[in-house]
């Protein structure tokens, strides 16, 4: 829908507003600075009445960049141009200032007093003074601005016109310079480079994150609400006929549901720790390799098992080994076809080995739904891989969907003292 046009007397008052806040941003650097050269220049002449002109003015300009280095001038330049300049242009405030901020703050602070002491002098010393030529040129008098009468006739014409035209110049220049300080502000006051690229490797964080704790999601909650809805179809179909067997379907639902809740309380806390205590804390109360596997055989999925996971694994490998597993069984019941799913997981020194195979369903349309399993959940099982340098291998072979995923594992002190064991037995 169209938006009405607005009325140009609302935007010439807040074209005003924003000059006058402008005009107020010039003001009180040319105070600031008026302040800073009256303090510069009466010590230097108290301390030595001697210097010369070109030491007294590099003094008044180096304790003018100084005020850029006071505690808290940053934050004060910050707001002001925020409030009185409006721009809209990303400005910093850095928590540990840099030496490229404390350089662009005295730049800025100095330009903002040199602008503002500029525009003040235009107003308060240009403008009365090219009234004043003006006023000459019409009366034909010299009264105090020290320039030679006009000829009489055109010259005095000419001699207004120019003054007129260079008194509304400089009753104008606070907007331009205005304007300018606006578009300024946020290339100097701004982020540096290094801030854009923390802020772009903090972003980078932030998203990783984001994928880890949706993949923690997708594979704790996913797997566990298959099985829900595995046995709450079998529960539905034989609660009538034989009630024991809805039980236990009932009671594969209640486990699987108490499992998603504890993996759901340490997703949250996840959020509110660190990394590295997540982690610990998801490891811990994951469910074992062993009852991921029953919990599935409850759900009625057939599976044959050879499960050699040693304990002394790191617990993030050992998870995520888990966390293969029962994406490939999730996917083996909700894609597969009727028949054994075989597992296998092996251990050596050197890598893990998943190794997981189903039948494919029956119907053409099925298998081309088979074919097309495990997106996320397939994702994810690639991600966490990557995570350790390994690797997945998921496809159909046959009339078979098999998955073989390779965990590389770190050394272990013990793995080597295994093989030295196992060298060493007759």
């Amino acid at each position: 829908m169209p938006t009405a046009p607005r009325h140009p007397s609302r935007r010439a008052a807040r074209l005003a507003r924003r000059l006058a806040r402008r005009l107020a941003w010039l003001m009180l650097g040319a105070a600031i600075g008026l302040a800073a050269a009256l303090l510069a220049v009466s010590l230097v002449r108290s301390a030595a009445p001697g210097a010369p002109v070109g030491v007294v003015a590099g003094l008044t300009v180096a304790a003018a960049a100084a005020l850029g280095l006071v505690p808290g001038a940053r934050e004060l330049e910050v707001t002001a141009a925020r409030t009185m300049l409006g721009t809209d242009a990303e400005l910093v405030l850095p928590r540990r200032p840099r030496a490229a901020h404390r350089v662009r703050t005295v730049a800025w602070v100095l330009g903002h007093q040199v602008a503002g002491l500029a525009v003040a002098a235009a107003l308060f010393a240009g403008v009365p003074f090219a009234v004043l030529v003006a006023v000459e040129a019409v009366t034909g008098r010299p009264l105090a601005s020290a320039v030679p009468p006009p000829a009489p006739g055109a010259g005095q014409a000419l001699r207004v016109l120019a003054a007129a035209g260079a008194g509304t110049a400089l009753l104008l220049a606070a907007a331009p310079v205005g304007a300018a300080a606006a578009v300024l502000a946020g290339r100097v006051l701004g982020p540096t480079p290094h801030d854009r690229l923390e802020a772009a490797l903090a972003r980078a964080d932030r998203e990783a994150e984001h994928v880890r704790l949706a993949r923690e999601l997708h594979d704790g909650i996913g797997h566990a609400l298959t099985i829900v809805g595995v046995q709450a179809a079998a529960g539905r179909r034989v609660v009538e006929r034989e009630p024991a067997l809805a039980a236990r379907s009932f009671e594969a639902i209640e486990d699987a549901a108490r499992q998603a809740l504890g993996e759901l309380d340490a997703l949250l806390g996840a959020l509110r720790q660190d990394r590295a205590a997540a982690d610990d804390r998801l490891a811990d109360t994951a469910v074992e390799l062993a009852d991921v596997v029953a919990a599935h055989r409850r759900a009625g999925l057939e599976v044959t098992a050879s499960l050699d996971l040693p304990d002394r694994l790191p617990a993030l490998l050992h998870r995520a080994v888990r966390r293969v597993v029962a994406e490939a069984l999730a996917n083996a019941h909700r894609h597969g076809g009727p028949g054994a799913v075989r597992l296998v997981v092996a251990t050596t020194p050197r890598e893990v080995t998943v190794d997981v195979s189903n039948p494919l369903p029956t119907g053409r349309a099925d298998r081309g739904a088979a074919r097309r399993a495990g997106g996320r959940g397939l994702a994810g099982v690639r991600e966490r891989a990557a995570l350790f340098g390994g690797a997945v291998d998921a496809g159909v072979r046959g009339d078979r969907w098999v998955l073989r995923a390779v965990l590389p594992r770190p050394e272990m002190p013990e793995d080597h003292r295994d093989d030295r064991e196992r060298q060493e037995a007759p």
